[in-house]
């Protein structure tokens, strides 16, 4: 008796090696029926008395040379023709050499005229003979002797009887319970054997449904129908002997296991695979993944975990809560783990010093302002206790702090993965970080973003911001990934995975599944979890093998929805497990453990015991030992739902108080704790609570927990907790508690004016001035209104709210802002030169009065309202804050004063403006404003004394300053100033071009609107300039203002400043390409005329204007008007001659234009020659090829042909530098018409 091979192993091996052998015999087969189909004489045709042991044939490969002629599987090879004839008797088929392979399996066919094919049955059961022998090792398979102990002839049918034209056994009809086998027994003795032997169950039953195929329609459901399907199922225990082989060990207890394995998105996985690996490559920033709830988005974004550790990467995750209980949790803890990633990294002291002398030169002191967020930094870095400077913007500067701590830690080592899920929960603060972190990874190449949304659920009114965001990236950087509900197919694969059964077998009852889940993998789980506990899905420990009725399932009726489904199964726990899920959807999604001990004793119960019970039925997932949290969201929505909203509300409000008692009585400053508390009271609301003594301690708590929120710069919740702590206020509460009725509407309005909500804003003020006791208790609401109308651009409310106010505060505002006479600022002028030297002014003391503070701010504000509207009334402002600062002290806004009245002064020619500049520079180098000062300071005043390429670097460290200090709205000033400044100075257009791109595309994102008209106007000159002015500009960047666009703007805007800035663009446009120069808007008289703020590029359109001006004096007859223009720009330069670096060239040129216009060639050559050492020294590129282009052709009007010649070439050589292509064409197209022919 061979019954057994040595050892489990040694027989799971044979198997192994007999399931190939058994895979090839059925292919054998169905390539032979699939021949017979098309030509029935073939030779290649096996027939039914050919499907025998004794005519399998098999090829092996011969192994290594020390190898052949060795018994290799049992079998010795014929060393000629490398086949054999396989005697079944021996059955050792586990190849003693790894080298031996089955190359193909055959059957020998007998000569026979005319060949019996059989019926599908016939083929099945014979096959299932040479199935029994093979695996039974040896026992033959004698149908004769089986025949005789059948008891009738219908108990076994071997003719086509019960199947279809294509040889496929009939199913027939479905009855509701399934057709008893009468032949069942026949074969049990064969069936017993492989038992007793050890071959797997799944084996056993394989071999068993092909001999009872016989059976037709008698046969049971189980039996296979043809020989495709005995191929999928053979397949499958070769791929995957896990779950369809190795079953032999059966449970007691069997439970339904669903697999956890993602089905049917093979094609989306490998779509997220590649777009990691081209981010790897530098090209791809992430991946954005949308689709319905259940379609298991999280679960494929972990993918992109894999990958990340593959790839030896760092991989970070948050998700976000529709009850979130802390203001930032998600981004926080995001960073926070990032930290101890990091952090856990170091592996000696030099790595950790080099990290922490890293963060310290990007964050410095900054640092501290984010550890109320990240406190886990405090592992990477030293956080100091306080910072100096303060905040225009503190979101701003927090986002901004938030991600220069990710661009370090990404440069210093491994690639980021950033995972945020459940995107349509997002809370307003996170948001717009994530805004500005999506930004921030198109240039930062070491973060790999991952974005996860339900799109139903951001489609509502409510979240229109964030579909809008969402539907913003579909074609950017990321890459968009729409997950569907599941296909049947991929529906059968999950529960043919789950029952561990045949997908044949299972294909009818995924098909009601399907039907009743839509496919949504969530839905579809559930519903099977809640078939299982009904008793409609079962395991058969007699059969060993899952099943069910179809009927019962197909009739039974579930809800549209999961979450009924789901509600209606959670009606059935038992009372204390139902207590202990409602309480625990009351807290949150997520669930700290500290809440669970403090609830415990509420409720007097083990809720610890209970929640583990939970998560052991799949409601709740333990995450660490601190935190439970609900498995899904739609789990814990449903049991939301199974509380009425009375009861919920009474809850919340039981929980709140349970837990706010705890924290005051044991941790009060256990602001994580506070939160949840105070959340669960707001959310029970005033009206479930009478008792006003708790009513005043719950305002008193929302006020707290509103100012901690500040700390964390999210406005949004600290409104939130404002509006409630207002909510709870007792009638009469202005009388009775009137300190914290002002705290709490003061702080609102704060809040709301942060969060842009100028209604709310508008609201919290006037309710302060009708309650408030004293003008300083209503300023700073005041100061919010007039700053709400500022933000708004309701300018001329903003302007009558701050003048109202300020002449509440004493300031006869009419009189100051009379425009000051000539000997006013001469009297403040010779106070600055004899008195104060630029220490002194530094170190004046501060003020001390906080009702002239706020004059200050609120003249700030008028400053802005009189920039946009009338800017003849800013010298008077500027005039009367520096008064005000020699009066009182040094404010905050003292710094402002400097920098505008240097500019007023630098305007109309007093140079001492330049050292106003100076001090101002110095008062702001810790001040929120420093951003605004760099602006004002260095491109209205100091280009008088610095050289215009500094002042462009100047203001890229003004944008970086911004970002630093919050100040968005001048740094994105200040880059604008940077990217024209530097088209001035002649920096590389390819370069500016690109720069300018990104940076309208970032306006338009953040819906900044003042800048654009400027930088769009520079970014279609700089093209044209490039291409050439027939380009195409529509079909080159279709997302920028075109040139009309600019204009209507414009014109809408009505400002000086922007109307000359577009003009000099296309002054300097005209005369580059020579044409429509006649027809140009001057900027002559508006410059030399105007009062305004005087800009660097306001000379140059000048300049350019006096070029056109003296080449149309040469050209045309009526050459005095084009003259006289000329000399006026030419008079008007000569003002700024001090400023030898910027505009000494520029001078020399329109000298060198004049002199070639009247005709004295001697002085214009030596002008032109200055013109271009000046040009070349101070490296104005650009206008060292303008200065060559004209010097060529005053050379070539003088017959100086080889001259024009060289300077011509060199002019064109320094265009094409300049990036300038199509200006140089023209240049060369003129050399070649009019010199090189000569």
């Amino acid at each position: 008796d061979r019954s057994r091979p040595n050892g489990d192993s040694d027989l799971m091996n044979y198997i192994r090696s007999a399931l190939l052998i058994a895979l090839k015999l059925t292919d054998c087969l169905i390539r032979s029926k699939s021949i017979a189909k098309d030509d029935s004489h073939s030779i290649d045709i096996i027939p039914l008395e050919a499907i025998k042991t004794a005519n399998v044939i098999i090829t092996m490969a011969k192994g290594d040379s020390a190898n052949e002629g060795q018994t290799i599987t049992g079998f010795a090879l014929d060393q000629k023709c490398n086949t054999t004839t396989v005697d079944c008797q021996k059955y050792d088929l586990e190849p003693k050499h790894p080298g031996q392979k089955i190359l193909s399996v055959d059957f020998s066919t007998p000569a026979c005229a005319y060949p019996s094919l059989g019926s599908a049955s016939s083929c099945l059961m014979a096959l299932g003979g040479i199935m029994y022998e093979l695996f039974s090792k040896g026992d033959r398979f004698e149908l004769k002797s089986i025949l005789k102990k059948t008891r009738s002839v219908k108990d076994i049918r071997l003719s086509c009887d019960g199947h279809s034209d294509d040889g496929s056994i009939s199913t027939g009809q479905r009855s509701k319970k399934s057709t008893p086998c009468p032949g069942d027994d026949r074969f049990a003795h064969l069936i017993m054997r492989l038992g007793n032997i050890g071959i797997p169950h799944p084996v056993i039953n394989l071999v068993e449904n092909l001999l009872n195929s016989s059976l037709g329609e008698f046969s049971g459901d189980d039996v296979y129908r043809s020989l495709d399907d005995v191929r999928v199922d053979l397949q499958l225990m070769i791929d995957d002997p896990s779950r369809y082989l190795d079953s032999s060990i059966i449970e007691v207890n069997q439970t339904l296991s669903i697999s956890d394995e993602m089905y049917g998105r093979e094609e989306e996985i490998a779509r997220l695979r590649d777009a990691y690996n081209r981010f790897c490559d530098g090209v791809c920033n992430g991946a954005l993944i949308l689709g319905e709830g259940g379609v298991g988005k999280s679960t494929f974004a972990m993918n992109s975990k894999k990958f990340t550790i593959a790839a030896n990467g760092y991989f970070v995750s948050g998700k976000f809560d529709r009850d979130a209980t802390r203001p930032f949790m998600v981004i926080g803890d995001v960073f926070n783990s990032m930290c101890d990633l990091f952090a856990a990294d170091i592996q000696s002291i030099e790595q950790e010093r080099k990290m922490a002398e890293a963060l310290t030169k990007s964050l410095g002191r900054d640092a501290f302002l984010i550890a109320n967020i990240v406190p886990n930094l405090s592992n990477l870095m030293p956080l100091y206790t306080s910072c100096e400077s303060s905040s225009f913007d503190a979101a701003s500067r927090t986002r901004y702090l938030l991600l220069t701590l990710l661009d370090t830690l990404s440069k210093l080592s491994k690639s980021i993965t950033i995972l945020l899920d459940d995107l349509q929960w997002i809370d307003p603060a996170s948001l717009t970080f994530c805004r500005a972190l999506f930004q921030s990874t198109k240039s930062n190449k070491n973060v790999f973003l991952v974005l996860c949304s339900r799109e139903s659920e951001v489609q509502t009114q409510d979240k229109s911001e964030v579909h809008d965001w969402l539907q913003s990236l579909s074609g950017s950087t990321l890459e968009t990934i729409h997950l569907t509900n599941l296909n049947p197919e991929d529906v059968n694969n999950l529960v043919s995975d789950s029952l561990r059964t045949w997908p044949r077998l299972t294909r009818s009852l995924s098909a009601i599944l399907h039907g009743k889940s839509l496919g949504n993998p969530f839905f579809l789980r559930q519903t099977m979890e809640m078939l299982c506990r009904g008793g409609y899905l079962h395991y058969s420990l007699g059969e060993r093998k899952w099943k069910w009725d179809l009927d019962e399932i197909s009739d039974l009726r579930l809800d549209d929805n999961v979450v009924s489904l789901l509600t209606r199964e959670m009606t059935k726990l038992p009372d204390e497990l139902l207590v202990g899920l409602k309480a625990a959807s009351c807290i949150g999604y997520c669930i700290p453990q500290t809440v669970v001990d403090i609830l415990s004793k509420h409720l007097e119960m083990d809720l610890f015991g209970v929640l583990t019970s939970l998560v052991q039925r799949s409601y709740l997932a333990g995450v660490g030992s601190a935190l439970y949290r609900f498995t899904h969201d739609r789990i814990y929505q449903a049991a939301y739902e199974l509380m009425s909203e009375k009861q919920r509300r009474e809850d919340h409000m039981k929980f709140g108080l349970a837990i706010c008692s705890y924290v005051l009585d044991n941790c009060e400053n256990n602001y994580d704790m506070m939160f949840v508390g105070v959340n669960q009271i707001n959310r029970g609301g005033p009206e479930v609570l009478a008792d006003s003594c708790r009513r005043v301690m719950i305002s008193q708590l929302n006020l707290n927990a509103g100012k901690r929120a500040l700390l964390l710069t999210d406005f949004s919740s600290a409104l939130s907790f404002f509006g409630h702590g207002i909510m709870f206020l007792n009638p009469g509460h202005w009388d009775a508690h009137y300190q914290l009725s002002l705290d709490l509407f003061t702080s609102a309005a704060e809040s709301a004016c942060a969060t842009s909500d100028a209604a709310l804003v508008k609201s919290y003020s006037e309710t302060i001035l009708a309650h408030s006791r004293s003008l300083d208790d209503r300023l700073p609401a005041l100061c919010f209104a007039v700053k709400s109308l500022k933000e708004s651009m309701n300018l001329p409310s903003c302007r009558d709210c701050a003048i109202e106010v300020l002449t509440q505060l004493g300031e006869d505002v009419s009189s100051v802002l009379e425009i000051p006479s000539q000997e006013t600022i001469q009297i403040t002028n010779n106070l600055l030169m004899s008195k104060m030297t630029d220490d002194s002014m530094i170190k004046m003391s501060p003020c001390t009065q906080m009702r002239a503070v706020f004059v200050m701010r609120l003249y700030h504000e008028l400053n802005y309202v009189y920039y946009v509207f009338d800017q003849t009334r800013l010298l008077a402002i500027s005039l009367r804050m520096v008064s005000l600062t020699f009066e009182i002290g040094l404010t905050d806004t003292s710094s402002l004063a400097f920098a505008n009245y240097g500019v007023e002064l630098i305007a109309r020619g007093y140079l001492i403006g330049s050292r106003l500049g100076t001090v101002a520079l110095k008062l702001a180098e810790n001040s929120k404003y420093i951003s605004y000062v760099i602006a004002a300071v260095k491109q209205y005043n100091l280009w008088v004394i610095e050289p215009l390429h500094a002042i462009a670097e100047s203001h890229l460290v003004g944008f970086y300053s911004g970002k630093r200090v919050g100040d968005e709205f001048s740094s994105s000033l200040n880059f604008c100033l940077h990217l024209s400044t530097s088209f001035h100075c002649g920096k590389n257009l390819i370069q500016i071009k690109n720069s300018l791109s990104e940076y309208i595309v970032q306006l338009l994102e953040n819906s900044q609107q003042w800048f654009l008209p400027q930088s769009a106007m520079l970014y279609w000159l700089i093209v044209e300039l490039i291409e050439g002015p027939n380009f195409d500009l529509t079909e080159h960047n279709p997302l920028i203002l075109n040139e009309n666009g600019v204009m209507l703007f414009a014109a809408s805007a009505r400002h000086l400043e922007l109307d000359i800035f577009i003009d000099g663009c296309k002054l300097m446009r005209s005369f580059l390409f020579r044409r429509d120069m006649t027809s140009c808007d001057g900027v002559l008289d508006r410059v030399v005329n105007a009062t305004c703020q005087l800009r660097p590029t306001m000379i140059i359109a000048v300049f350019f204007e006096g070029l056109i001006s003296f080449v149309m004096a040469r050209q045309t007859a009526e050459n005095n008007e084009w003259a006289i223009k000329g000399e006026i720009a030419l008079a008007y330069m000569k003002r700024w001659e001090s400023s030898k670096w910027n505009f000494k060239n520029k001078i020399n040129l329109l000298e060198a234009e004049k002199m070639h216009f009247l005709g004295n060639f001697d002085l214009a050559s030596q002008f032109y020659l200055q013109a271009v050492e000046s040009s070349e020294k101070h490296k104005f590129l650009h206008e060292l090829a303008i200065c060559l282009e004209l010097q060529g052709l005053f050379f070539q009007v003088r017959n100086l042909r080889e001259k024009a010649l060289t300077s011509l070439n060199r002019s064109v050589r320094c265009y094409k530098d300049w990036g300038a292509n199509a200006v140089a064409e023209r240049v060369e197209q003129y050399i070649q018409h009019h010199l090189r022919g000569c």
